[in-house]
């Protein structure tokens, strides 16, 4: 091979070498402009969820202050005090251990402890319900034996539904919460697996 053709052939491999150059470089800028997208897509998307998390845990205490607190402590201090008679005092206890579990799982929504506020709120909200279940039908049991009551007591029944069933909301918020978590969790998972799987992996022939 003449020293004219050797030297073609160079120049040549030379071009080559720098279009293969140009084009790992263009598709490494492309790779960073799609990691910098997807990061920006991802910091969007947290900020969302920390919003949306933030108004659920703010809303859990609308129920919890209405029904755990306000008619719950109501219930709590007149059958205390004897001034419903046709009603235990175990119902007073129901009332007040699922308040109490209540506004555990409240303190520990705005922790972030998702499952943990879920079973305590779904516990608390269990003896709750058997409380003011209680108390609602002792009140429907005297509208529809008519024991005397005034046209206002009439309404007591529904009233006290109104006011003591509103904790089934708590339920639901703190549910939503924990599906939130999940989801978010899963995503987390599989977007770290991609992450590996797209991984560069080092080349055998250059070990």
């Amino acid at each position: 091979m003449s020293k004219k053709d050797k030297l073609k052939k160079q120049s040549q491999k030379q071009l080559e070498a720098r279009k293969q150059a140009q084009r790992d470089e263009a598709s490494e800028r492309a790779s960073a402009g799609e990691s910098k997208a997807a990061k920006k897509l991802r910091r969007q998307a947290k900020r969302l969820n920390s919003t949306v998390t933030t108004v659920l845990k703010v809303l859990m205490c609308i129920p919890f202050l209405w029904s755990g607190l306000y008619y719950g402590g109501i219930f709590i201090v007149g059958i205390s005090m004897g001034q419903m008679t046709d009603v235990p005092g175990r119902i007073a206890a129901f009332l007040a251990i699922g308040s109490a579990l209540c506004l555990a799982g409240i303190v520990f929504a705005f922790l972030s402890k998702y499952i943990v506020q879920f079973i305590l709120v779904a516990a608390g909200t269990a003896f709750f319900m058997s409380g003011a279940s209680y108390i609602v039908n002792k009140a429907q049991e005297r509208i529809t034996d008519g024991r005397g009551l005034t046209e206002e007591q009439q309404g007591l029944a529904s009233r006290w539904r109104w006011g003591l069933y509103p904790i089934l909301v708590l339920t639901a918020i703190s549910a939503v919460l924990l599906g939130i978590n999940i989801v978010r969790r899963i995503l987390k998972k599989r977007r770290k697996q991609r992450e590996l799987d797209n991984a560069p992996v080092k080349s055998i022939v250059e070990e």
